[in-house]
């Protein structure tokens, strides 16, 4: 599959190093680099654009007033000197929050993402918006399972096989394995709907089922072959849990 890139951002090193970035990557077709978000808005009416790489403090329009003023947003990646703003991204549906000085490999790692998103935004059929898209079996076994609407059936997933889920914009995506399931709705909802204490929030972005969980470095779970952040704001609680599961200390 390719994607249609559009970088906008004021400074001319800062495109050139995306541009180069880009280049390197064969999925990813950039389609213009704009210098402001007046420019880009032209681009995106005449051709499809996948994926955006957007700085948020530019002249005249910011990259936060432009995004809010987008219709159909594409998947948006923020490219930026600030950090401070990472609060109304995710606000915004951002996919991912690239502060500069960029490297290569935080790059990719964002790109890889955002493909695996766009590839799964294709192939499925989106659920109707504003309901929700993931339904608790309500009977005496409704703490084994839940049914989740997507690409156009309805999945039946046991809680036992979820090793966790990630939130992608507007939608969440399960992972039960080697199997991926994206369905419409938000991740707060989906934390209300799950068995505690057997899935815990470990970041704003991921739900992981503790029983799953392989190892804890620093601030890195490993489930699977799969690393997932473990933020501040949630750390107490999580450790909290370990503990409760005789942590040994050696």
């Amino acid at each position: 599959m390719t994607v249609n890139c559009l970088i906008v951002d004021d400074e001319l090193l800062a495109r050139r190093l995306l541009t180069d970035y880009i280049s390197k990557i064969p999925e990813l077709n950039l389609v213009a680099a704009c210098a402001s978000a007046m420019e880009a808005q032209s681009f995106l009416q005449k051709q499809r654009i996948d994926l955006l790489f957007l700085d948020i403090q530019m002249p005249d329009v910011t990259g936060l007033s432009f995004l809010r003023s987008l219709q159909n947003k594409p998947v948006t990646i923020f490219t930026t000197a600030y950090t401070e703003y990472a609060l109304q991204g995710y606000e915004l549906f951002v996919l991912d929050y690239l502060v500069k000085p960029i490297s290569f490999e935080r790059f990719f790692q964002a790109t890889s993402r955002a493909t695996e998103y766009i590839c799964l935004l294709n192939k499925k059929v989106p659920a109707e918006r504003g309901s929700n898209a993931v339904l608790p079996k309500n009977d005496e076994q409704e703490n084994a399972y839940l049914f989740v609407k997507a690409d156009s059936k309805i999945h039946k997933i046991a809680y036992t096989n979820i090793d966790l889920i990630e939130a992608y914009g507007e939608y969440v995506l399960i992972f039960c394995g080697k199997e991926k399931i994206m369905t419409l709705g938000q991740l707060g909802k989906m934390e209300q709907m799950l068995p505690r204490p057997a899935f815990v929030r470990v970041h704003r972005s991921f739900i992981i089922n503790f029983a799953k969980v392989g190892a804890i470095q620093g601030n890195t779970i490993y489930i699977g072959e799969r690393q997932v952040p473990l933020s501040k704001s949630y750390r107490e609680a999580f450790m909290e849990l370990v503990q409760n599961g005789r942590l040994f200390l050696g």
